[in-house]
């Protein structure tokens, strides 16, 4: 079994070592233009070019929360494609959103810059109400964020 690996920003090797750490039996090669066909591909935003090498793909894996780009290619007619539903990214995207809303919501930027200072500013609070919140694309990780701001009663809005 022949599987292709394409990595557009060209860090290959590690993600190549892992496959082969655990399918020992494949072969597993970073994808380069003139390669042999593949029996299946492991992909992040692949070019067209790569997906017109693969004539005999049984299967596209695709690495990565959307597969936007991939869809926007001319695939192979029957070929399933696979994509990651969530492999632990929802939760991580979830903090990274509270923790951005959460401080440019309470200024933790400005009170810091103060506490720098030396000084003391107030700031009138503002009210969650106020405050809506906006989720581009309610999937698996837009879900999880929207729960995790309703979690601090910010209006969320998809």
């Amino acid at each position: 079994m022949r599987i292709a690996f394409f990595w557009n920003d060209g860090r290959a090797d590690p993600w190549v070592k892992g496959f082969q750490a655990i399918l020992p039996m494949a072969e597993i090669v970073p994808w380069k233009a003139g390669d042999a066909p593949a029996d299946y591909a492991v992909v992040w935003a692949p070019s067209q070019v790569f997906v017109d090498a693969q004539s005999r793909l049984k299967g596209i894996f695709n690495m990565g929360a959307g597969v936007d780009a991939l869809l926007k290619l001319r695939l192979p007619a029957n070929v399933p494609v696979v994509r990651l539903d969530d492999a632990g990214m929802s939760v991580q995207m979830a903090e990274y959103v509270c923790q951005a809303v959460i401080r440019h919501f309470r200024e933790l930027d400005a009170y810091e810059a103060d506490a720098r200072a030396g000084k003391w500013t107030f700031r009138k609070p503002e009210l969650r109400a106020d405050f809506p919140v906006g989720i581009m694309g309610l999937g698996v990780l837009g879900e999880q964020v929207a729960k995790a701001l309703t979690a601090f009663e910010f209006p969320v809005l998809g």
